[in-house]
C-alpha cells in the first residue's frame, strides 16, 4: 500500500492540493489561483490541468516525497465535474449519504499532462419541475459529508440547517446522517461585485474583520421594509452624510446583502423543512458572527452552532476519508 494520498479541492477561481498520509492527516497543502472559470475563458480545460499539475510538482519539490510513494489514483472534488472541470458528470440527486457518494465516484484518465487516473466526487442537486425550488452545488458536498460524524455526536438525529457561507451560500437540511434538502443563495459574489464595481466600494473594502450585530440586524430590517435597492442606498447615504463608523456601515451592508438567506430559510423551515429549529454554521469566526446576527431573530431557528474551519482544519479532507471508507465497505 502506498504511503500518501493526493487530493484536490478545485473551485471556480482557486484550487487547493492536499497531501495526506494514510491516517488522513494533512502533510502538505497549498493553493493556486486557477479554477473552472479559467477553463471557461480559454475554451479548454488544459489551463486548469496545467495549474493542478504545477501544484503537484511544487508539492513534490517542497516535501521531497517520491511519486512512487503516492497512491496511483488522485482524488478531486468541487468544480472538477462541471462542464469546465476535468470531466463533466451529472449531479447526484438528494437524498444522499456518504455511501451514495462513494458509489457515484467518477473515474477519469488524464493523459495530456499527468498521465494518471483520477476519481472525482460529484456535486449534488434537488429535483422537481419548479425552477424556484431547484438547487445544486459542486464543492460543499464533500465538506457536508465531513461534518456528519461531528453533527451526530453533538446533536443526534435532529434536523439541522447546515450553512456554508461563500460565493454562493449553501444551506442544507441534514437529518440522521443524510442530506435531505438544499437551499442556495447568491451572497459572496454579490458582495464582491458591489465592492469592486459600485459606489459602495470604499465602504465595503475596509480591512477590519469586526462586526456590529445590531447594525447587521438594522440592514435586515430595512431590507424587509424598503426592499433591496433602497436598503443598499441607505448604506451609501450613511457614508455620504458621515453617519456611523466604518465598521457599523459595513455591518449594515452585510445585513442587506446576506439577509435574504434568513428569509429564504424561513420559507423552507415553515414548509418542506418543518421541524428544523437548529442552524449550524461552517465557517471562520467572522462569518459565524455575521450569520449568528442574521439568524438571531429568526422565526424558526432557536439554536445556532458553529463548526470552525481554517487552513489546518478541512472538512473536505474528512469528507474524502468518509467517502473512501464507505467505498471499501461497499
Amino acid at each position: 500500500m502506498s504511503d500518501y494520498i493526493v487530493y484536490y479541492d478545485s473551485g471556480t477561481s482557486n484550487s487547493r492540493i492536499y497531501l495526506l498520509n494514510r491516517a488522513f492527516e494533512v502533510v502538505y497543502t497549498e493553493k493556486k489561483s486557477v479554477g473552472s472559470k479559467d477553463s471557461a475563458a480559454a475554451g479548454d480545460n488544459l489551463v486548469l490541468i496545467q495549474g493542478l499539475y504545477e501544484l503537484y510538482r511544487q508539492m513534490l519539490s517542497e516535501t521531497g516525497i517520491a511519486e512512487s510513494e503516492m497512491d496511483p489514483v488522485i482524488y478531486a472534488s468541487g468544480m472538477v465535474t462541471s462542464p469546465y472541470g476535468l470531466k463533466e458528470a451529472p449531479h447526484l440527486m438528494i437524498p444522499a449519504s456518504a455511501q451514495d457518494f462513494a458509489e457515484a465516484l467518477v473515474p477519469f484518465r488524464e493523459e495530456r499532462v499527468f498521465g494518471r487516473d483520477f476519481l472525482l466526487v460529484r456535486g449534488m442537486k434537488t429535483g422537481g419541475d419548479d425552477i424556484a425550488q431547484i438547487n445544486n452545488m459542486r464543492g460543499e458536498e464533500i465538506e457536508i459529508i465531513g461534518t456528519l460524524d461531528e453533527l451526530a455526536r453533538r446533536y443526534g438525529g435532529r434536523k439541522i440547517a447546515l450553512i456554508f457561507p461563500g460565493s454562493h451560500t449553501h444551506t442544507v437540511l441534514v437529518e440522521e446522517g443524510c442530506v435531505k434538502g438544499i437551499l442556495s443563495s447568491m451572497t459572496g459574489e454579490l458582495f464582491y461585485a458591489m465592492k469592486k464595481d459600485t459606489i459602495l466600494a470604499p465602504l465595503l473594502d475596509i480591512p477590519e474583520r469586526e462586526l456590529d450585530p445590531e447594525m447587521v440586524r438594522e440592514g435586515m430590517r430595512n431590507l424587509e421594509l424598503y426592499g433591496f435597492n433602497r436598503a443598499v442606498y441607505i448604506c451609501h447615504a450613511m457614508r455620504l452624510f458621515n453617519r456611523n463608523t466604518p465598521v457599523q456601515r459595513k455591518s449594515y451592508c452585510e445585513g442587506v446583502l446576506n439577509g435574504g438567506v434568513a428569509k429564504a430559510l424561513a420559507f423552507y423551515c415553515g414548509g418542506a423543512w418543518k421541524g428544523c429549529d437548529l442552524a449550524v454554521i461552517v465557517s471562520d469566526p467572522y462569518m459565524f458572527a455575521l450569520y449568528s446576527a442574521i439568524l438571531s431573530e429568526h422565526p424558526y431557528i432557536r439554536e445556532i452552532g458553529h463548526l470552525p474551519i481554517s487552513k489546518e482544519k478541512s472538512y473536505a479532507v474528512k469528507g474524502l476519508k468518509m467517502i473512501l471508507s464507505a467505498r471499501k465497505r461497499g
